[in-house]
């Protein structure tokens, strides 16, 4: 069984293209400075875009409103900035500059309403969605993100190093590495390069959809550095063009905890590598002796699975090579952190397994041997219940052919380029 990933995304700051939130009316709750906002109209959700009562929503935010009856025409003032809409009408107006709207300005229940998002982003405010739930900082309010990331940073230089990603690798090994560090967050801009890399059409959603897959890409193919359980997306751009990303993560256990486990563990792997890899040992035997030790020391964990009570470190090498149990995440993880440790090349690979009892999530490892490719499926090489020394070798350096009987899997997601990004 594989373990499912949590994903949520938060898009920050200045997009005149709307995101789609999916949120009843009713539950929608806006906070505006820190303060809670209740208007006498609710919100509503017209074709996935918040729209909020016009003038009781343009005054919280400070700023002064026209209207103008014969070409039902609103205009709204703050600082420097004239925001223009029309009802009925999807081209918007920021200081005389044309903006498409995803859904016009419109009178409901006899109400003028206007798109939440784009209003507040025309007037340089920040906007954040988060499951129903609107906060907006006004920029009347605060200092500049930019401002306040520069202060919080520049230690002794006048100039800030933010990567630069030009290409799917770039991001999948600046994700690698947070993730084996246990950082809290990277931040990076994009280069015109990574869009074509990606195959992305440049939208704010699709960009935000390449980013997330490649986090999801990087958990599967490392298992063993899987202790990230959710990743918060983050984006700064105006016009649906993105200026800066930021990525947090968040773990299953707590960093001190887990930078323990993580060196128990290490420590155990290079323990059994030392005891179980030979000097004359060709790779297969190697790769061998990984999947017969995993075999013979691990106990599938099939009482929580049934129980559906599995504990976290029964899909982490931890729980496969410190407490003798796991699941298929688990076993993958502890055979690709051995696998590397005896100089094999090794992937996790996530997919659909096929049995007697049906389909289900599941997890298992690509190998490259010599310049060859073959796949292990230690979890279905270890019988349930378990037998101790018993190993079975139906799943051991199977063609992609054999395997495929049973696997179902995306063999682009899990090709073998992904084996020379390091």
């Amino acid at each position: 069984m594989l373990k499912k990933i949590s994903l949520i995304l938060l898009v920050f700051v200045a997009f005149s293209i709307l995101i789609p939130i999916s949120a009843q009316a009713a539950n929608i709750t806006i906070t505006i400075n820190g303060q809670n906002v209740v208007f006498e109209q609710k919100p509503v959700i017209k074709d996935d875009t918040t729209l909020v009562p016009m003038r009781a929503f343009f005054e919280v935010l400070g700023a002064k409103v026209n209207w103008e009856e014969k070409t039902k025409t609103v205009i709204a003032f703050r600082g420097e900035t004239t925001v223009q809409l029309i009802i009925g009408h999807k081209i918007a107006k920021i200081n005389g500059k044309s903006y498409e709207l995803a859904v016009a300005p419109q009178i409901i229940n006899g109400y003028t309403y206007v798109p939440l998002r784009f209003v507040g982003e025309a007037l340089g405010d920040e906007v954040i969605y988060d499951n129903g739930h609107i906060v907006i900082n006004s920029s009347n309010q605060r200092t500049t993100v930019n401002s306040i990331t520069a202060t919080k940073n520049m230690v002794g230089t006048s100039t800030l190093s933010t990567p630069n990603v030009t290409s799917e690798k770039d991001l999948y090994l600046l994700i690698k590495n947070a993730l084996e560090n246990n950082e809290d967050e990277i931040t990076f801009t994009l280069s015109n390069s990574f869009y074509n890399s990606v195959k992305s059409s440049g939208t704010v959603n699709d960009i935000l959809n390449s980013i997330s897959d490649i986090v999801d890409l990087v958990l599967a193919h490392h298992p063993e550095i899987g202790y990230a359980n959710k990743w918060t997306i983050s984006v700064n751009g105006f016009n649906n063009v993105i200026s800066k990303v930021s990525i947090k993560f968040k773990y299953i256990y707590p960093k001190d905890k887990l930078g323990k486990m993580e060196d128990e563990v290490n420590t155990k792997a290079k323990e059994i590598i030392d005891q179980i890899i030979k000097p004359d040992m060709s790779d297969i035997d190697k790769v061998k002796a990984i999947h017969d030790y995993i075999v013979k020391n691990t106990k599938y964990d099939y009482e929580n699975l049934i129980n559906n009570t599995i504990p976290p470190e029964s899909y982490t090498a931890y729980g496969v090579l410190i407490k003798g149990v796991g699941v298929c995440q688990g076993y993958a993880a502890a055979f690709n952190l051995l696998a590397q440790l005896a100089g094999i090349d090794s992937l996790g690979v996530a997919g659909t397994g096929f049995n007697y009892s049906g389909s289900m999530p599941h997890a298992w490892n690509m190998i490259r041997i010599d310049g060859k490719i073959s796949y292990v499926d230690v979890t279905w090489d270890d019988p349930v219940p378990d037998q101790g020394d018993n190993v079975r070798y139906d799943y051991f350096n199977v063609t992609e052919e054999q395997l495929a009987k049973d696997h179902s899997w995306d063999k682009e997601k899990f090709s073998e380029k992904y084996f020379d990004y390091k």
